[in-house]
């Protein structure tokens, strides 16, 4: 009944059989047996081993891993404190869990200039999206090089993690957003966010001492966490998925189709859930649509859920690239690609975030590149243009799909699945937010 499912754990065997062979566990597995629990310890070093096993290895080769115990660094109070948003608060989380790896702070001048100039860090590691961590001037007077920094919540006062100061230098902003994101117009969401932040940026490595819990912790998984589920199914090859939208029927069509198309044992489902602009699905919305989509539709044990705590960049090219490396990271061996992927508006060609990956030969995940996709009345599914007569293909885009939801209208069955269709407009009908107002 589960063809792949067992060549897959097949293979699986056959891999343990010959890392115990070529010596890479460091414990004697030859002369055991089954029943002995020597042997069940001799798994259990497989299983929980930092070893890549036989997943991807995270991008740099090393998954980052910055928590720290606050007691380590004995009264946090000796510290300038330096107060951020929710942003930089994120950024310091995925670093730290190791999502961005391989930094461990926030950039230096030479990874900054090297980023932002060649889309990869001074060590030649590919990297198209700076992370940063920048400062007004009045901030910037009241530290120096070489300082410890604790960096402390504006939204509730607490020391969530410690910079090691390394570096201040100057934020040429124009500079930024014509390399980032292709355009200096305020129209665009990036430019909009760049003029919020400061002069000046700080470099250094940095430490978590707490993350931030909210409603989704059950679902905001690290790196580790994802790996050694991914371990724990015998997935080698995974696909990963990101969207900042609530499913509807095409994503779910490229998703299946990605993981039947490259032979992989699972799906990863990432959705971004940070700061998003105006219009965008709201967190809850996105995870509640996906959890009725594991709860009925999706094929059992071939899809893993988590979320993204971070915030859109709407980088068009450079960051279809950046959420491929993090999937990476998590132990994805594919990446979905979509038209148009980390767009916003008409500021990018709708195929730029594809060509950009031929631009690299050394990203170590594949992308699975979809062009527009429509839905086949003859085939009664959904279709890419060109498998199928396109003049028999509908489509209705996201932006028409939002407007008829806010007026309680059901989109159409092979747009959206009624489930999801009516669960929105449950929550709309009881005055809860859908939508980014």
């Amino acid at each position: 009944k589960y063809p792949v499912e067992t060549v897959s754990m097949m293979a699986n065997l056959i891999l343990q059989g010959d890392m115990a062979q070529s010596g890479s566990l460091s414990v004697d597995v030859s002369s055991m047996q089954s029943g002995d629990s020597s042997f069940a310890q001799a798994v259990q070093h497989i299983i929980r081993s930092d070893s890549n096993g036989f997943l991807i290895e995270p991008h740099g080769g090393t998954l980052v891993n910055r928590f720290a115990d606050t007691a380590a660094y004995g009264g946090l109070n000796q510290f300038p404190r330096l107060s951020v948003g929710e942003d930089i608060l994120m950024d310091l989380e995925q670093i730290c869990m190791g999502t961005f790896s391989p930094l461990e702070g926030f950039l230096r001048r030479d990874d900054y200039r090297s980023v932002l100039n060649d889309m990869r860090l001074a060590n030649g590691i590919p990297w198209t999206i700076p992370i940063i961590l920048p400062v007004n001037e009045e901030e910037k007077n009241r530290l120096n090089e070489g300082q410890t920094v604790a960096i402390v919540s504006l939204a509730d006062n607490l020391v969530r993690g410690i910079l090691e100061l390394e570096e201040i230098y100057p934020f040429d902003k124009e500079e930024f957003a014509r390399k980032i994101y292709g355009t200096t117009d305020s129209k665009h969401p990036g430019i909009h966010h760049l003029k919020t932040c400061g002069s000046f940026l700080l470099g250094g490595k940095i430490k978590l001492l707490s993350r931030n819990h909210t409603n989704f912790s059950r679902v905001d998984l690290t790196p580790r966490q994802v790996r050694n589920i991914f371990e724990s199914l015998g997935w080698s090859k995974v696909v990963g998925f990101h969207t900042r939208n609530v499913i509807h029927r095409s994503h779910e069509y490229i998703q299946l189709e990605a993981m039947e198309r490259c032979g992989c044992d699972g799906l990863f489902i990432h959705p971004a859930v940070g700061k998003k602009k105006k219009g965008d699905y709201t967190a809850e919305a996105i995870i509640q649509g996906y959890e009725i989509m594991m709860e009925k539709y999706y094929p059992r044990n071939r899809v893993v859920f988590g979320i993204f705590s971070t915030y859109s960049r709407y980088a068009g090219p450079r960051e279809a690239i950046f959420t491929a490396l993090c999937r990476k990271n998590f132990g994805c061996s594919h990446f979905i690609v979509g038209r148009d992927h980390t767009g916003v508006g008409n500021f990018y060609d709708p195929v730029a975030s594809q060509k950009i990956f031929d631009q690299f030969d050394d990203l170590g995940i594949e992308p699975v590149f979809f062009g527009e996709i429509g839905y086949s009345k003859k085939l009664k599914r959904y279709a890419r243009v060109g498998e199928n007569d396109d003049h028999d293909l509908l489509n209705i885009s996201g932006t028409e799909a939002r407007e008829m939801l806010k007026k309680k209208q059901v989109p159409p069955g092979w747009f959206m699945r009624p489930d999801i269709s009516q669960f929105i407009i449950d929550k709309l009908s009881r005055g809860e937010e859908v939508f980014v107002s």
